[in-house]
């Protein structure tokens, strides 16, 4: 006797199976790798903003501190100590740090010379004067 003919059998393959909820989201959640371009963008650019950006306030206030000290003598108080240095180290290497500093501490003010610059380039008034 098949076991597929009979009528238990045929009511059963005629129940509509419910629909799978769709959990792709979860799959590429559960499954996300820190691909090379997310640790390019969210490491590795920061890290050096901040590498280039920290260079630069410590060369500068470098130089301030000597001409401050010819001038000033005894009342001389240093602008870096070395756990300035340190600390500067270790926020440009921290993952979270760097990006944040990236984005709040450096980012606004060499971008907005940049995009400065760039208006400067383009500037035409969109309306022109009268004649």
């Amino acid at each position: 006797m098949d076991i597929l003919n009979t009528p238990i059998a045929s009511m059963v393959a005629a129940v509509p199976t419910p629909p799978q909820a769709d959990v792709s989201w979860f799959h590429h959640i559960s499954q996300f790798e820190f691909t090379s371009m997310m640790g390019m963008l969210l490491y590795w650019l920061p890290l050096a903003i901040c590498a280039i950006g920290y260079s630069i306030e410590t060369w500068v206030n470098y130089q301030k501190d000597l001409t401050d000290r010819a001038r000033q003598g005894e009342n001389y108080r240093p602008t870096d100590t070395v756990g300035d240095l340190i600390g500067r180290a270790l926020v440009t290497t921290i993952p979270l740090a760097n990006l944040w500093v990236a984005v709040f501490c450096f980012g606004p003010e060499y971008l907005g010379n940049f995009f400065r610059r760039i208006g400067a380039l383009f500037n035409q008034p969109l309306v022109p004067k009268k004649k």
